[in-house]
């Protein structure tokens, strides 16, 4: 996906290329491990829900799922099966993995200056 920034990830699952998900990149605490170890099923689809910051997702006829202010599991009730996989190991590489990694720097390196005359 051209111009990706750190937190949108792109779907890699064949015929869903175009879909991606962008995650909150701050506001992750610790207890937030435990609440994803108890959690099953439809509760860690919520706690995923409440990551992120935006998408384009499509169910299984195609049409745009909304993202909406409540964010129930139910919003992924009729998206195919392999898109939610996608999403739920999405989520737990960038939190798990990406989260905790040095960042790259986008900005172009500095002149250097002479501050001797």
């Amino acid at each position: 996906m051209k111009d990706e920034g750190f937190n949108r990830k792109a779907c890699e699952i064949s015929g869903y290329e175009s879909l991606w998900v962008e995650f909150k990149t701050s506001g992750y605490p610790r207890k937030l491990r435990k609440e994803w170890d108890a959690a099953e099923g439809d509760a860690l689809l919520e706690i995923i829900l409440r990551y992120v910051e935006g998408w384009n997702l499509i169910d299984v006829e195609g049409k745009t799922i909304t993202l909406t202010p409540e964010r129930p599991a139910s919003l992924l009730d009729n998206a195919e099966d392999s898109v939610v996989v996608w999403l739920i190991r999405a989520f737990q590489g960038f939190w798990l993995w990406e989260l905790t990694q040095p960042r790259k720097n986008s900005s172009p390196p500095s002149t250097i200056t002479s501050l001797a005359e």
